[in-house]
């Protein structure tokens, strides 16, 4: 079984990088499902780096650093170009705009910013470098460290699933609405990625018991994704130019923060009904996984 624990992260980590080293070209054509790909690629990878970091090759500093600043890149453009999609959405659906024209040029901007940032990096010959340095540090698995079991791969996940708990905790215990309260759930969506990836990455592995800790995450990251989502959404109509009539600003602003309203009363009622289980209660041999308790944040 710690065989199959290291060839899945090692399966797990190859596929991410061959995503990435196939993504470059495309991305550098403005190609926004290769935008989207790629930083999910990234966020898969880092995942498995942050979590099975013992059982991983020593990884630079310098390299771990430029995997940050791609994902960091890639997330700029990507963010830009979901919230020009989701404002053409709001357009779309309202027909009585006073700006009109000046709404669609400000969501056109917003796409072709995320077109030049994607190409930038996709043109950037220092990032095929990075993935080639990606794929030697990281791969093969080293085999003269001891082989990880399931024991292993669930005390690693545990202390993940302790992250997310943490930051929930931290950010539930703020008032809503405010600046922290919103950066620690979009904190929060970034740990709960790690454990649904850091899970996935082994789930073959670990059998059908790790979709008890995977299923819950999806669903607590596309909330806080809702959320996150909304909150740059306000913060965009914050920011525009004068040239939009007010009235069509604050018709927008009403639509996104009752989306936001929608998020937090969907977020309470998940964390209330259907929180993440504890990995070590849902992966233990010995608990039947229909008793296995379900810790509320």
């Amino acid at each position: 079984m710690g065989s199959e624990i290291r060839d899945a992260v090692a399966s797990y980590v190859g596929f991410q990088l061959s995503e990435l080293e196939a993504g470059m070209s495309l991305i550098a054509a403005a190609d926004q499902e290769a935008v989207h790909s790629a930083r999910l690629a990234l966020r898969r990878l880092r995942s498995v780096m942050s979590c099975y970091q013992p059982l991983l090759p020593d990884v630079p500093r310098g390299l771990r650093d430029g995997i940050r600043s791609l994902a960091r890149a890639l997330g700029e453009a990507r963010d830009a170009y979901v919230l020009a999609q989701r404002f053409t959405l709001w357009l779309d659906a309202y027909a009585d705009w006073l700006s009109g024209a000046a709404l669609h040029q400000a969501v056109a901007e917003l796409v072709a910013s995320s077109n030049t940032m994607a190409a930038t990096v996709g043109r950037d010959a220092r990032n095929d470098d990075l993935l080639a340095a990606a794929r030697a540090a990281l791969l093969p698995l080293p085999s003269t460290k001891p082989q990880p079991g399931p024991e292993d791969a669930t005390r690693l996940l545990q202390q993940q699933w302790r992250k997310v708990q943490e930051r929930l905790g931290a950010a539930m215990s703020t008032k809503v609405n405010t600046e922290e309260h919103h950066e620690l759930l979009h904190a929060a969506r970034k740990d709960v990625k790690g454990l649904r990836y850091a899970a996935e990455a082994v789930a073959e592995a670990l059998g059908p018991r790790a979709a008890a800790i995977v299923q819950p995450a999806m669903a607590l990251q596309r909330i806080l994704g809702e959320h996150h989502d909304s909150v740059a959404g306000l913060a965009w109509l914050a920011g525009l130019t004068p040239t939009i009539n007010p009235a069509d600003v604050e018709q927008l602003r009403a639509m996104e923060s009752r989306r936001l309203g929608e998020a937090q009363a969907g977020l309470h009622r998940l964390l209330r009904d259907a929180p993440i289980p504890a990995p070590v209660d849902v992966l233990s041999p010995h608990v039947p996984l229909a008793d296995a308790p379900a810790p509320a944040v």
